[in-house]
């Protein structure tokens, strides 16, 4: 193998790796979400679980991130409880971060 063929299949590792951790992260976020907003909404222990696994399916069906801002301001006006575009939008980045900070952690 060349040098130019270790350098391919290098590069190609490395997006391999970094979808998988995108992957991976995704899926966290929206569990932190889920719980964050469950607990907002005081939800029951068991329905709490049951309300995050509802995050974690969006993104396995890959709704993307539209899907899951539009489901938490629906949840919340359902639930009576105000907040701004600006606070959820914050939410998702900073369960986000903290979601790729504890995988590359782990």
């Amino acid at each position: 193998m060349d040098a130019l063929q270790h350098l391919t299949k290098a590069q190609e590792n490395k997006f391999k790796h970094e979808q998988d951790l995108l992957f991976k992260a995704k899926v966290k976020r929206n569990r932190m979400l889920g719980l964050w907003a469950a607990d907002l909404m005081e939800l029951e222990p068991e329905d709490t679980i049951k309300y995050a696994d509802e995050f974690v399916a969006l993104h396995l069906k890959d709704t993307g991130r539209e899907k899951l801002y539009n489901k938490l301001l629906d949840d919340f006006n359902h639930a009576g409880i105000h907040k701004s575009d600006h606070r959820i939008e914050r939410k998702i980045h900073d369960c986000m971060v903290r979601a790729v900070y504890e995988l590359k952690t782990e």
